[in-house]
């Protein structure tokens, strides 16, 4: 499927959306490396927020949608960290 990048102002306001959204979740990241503590961290949010961005990846790849796709992919790596840190610090 084609990916579907349009010059319109919304397609603009949804990929710049998309970074942010997905750039969201590195201030927690940040904080956890940091720190080296994950006290006050859920694992059970993580492993949503994770199960979540995978499926939009999915959509997204199938749609064509680069903003979603942009989204998916930054909080797949950032849940994927804060996971791993949950698990072993």
């Amino acid at each position: 499927m084609d990916t579907l990048l349009h010059n319109h102002l919304i397609d603009r306001l949804a990929l710049a959306n998309g970074f942010i959204s997905g750039v969201a979740l590195y201030p927690q990241v940040w904080v956890v490396l940091s720190s080296g503590s994950t006290v006050g961290v859920s694992l059970p949010t993580f492993l949503l927020i994770l199960f979540n961005s995978v499926v939009w990846l999915l959509y997204a790849i199938h749609r064509g949608l680069i903003s979603l796709g942009i989204a998916s992919v930054l909080n797949i790596v950032a849940s994927s960290i804060l996971i791993f840190s949950i698990i072993t610090l």
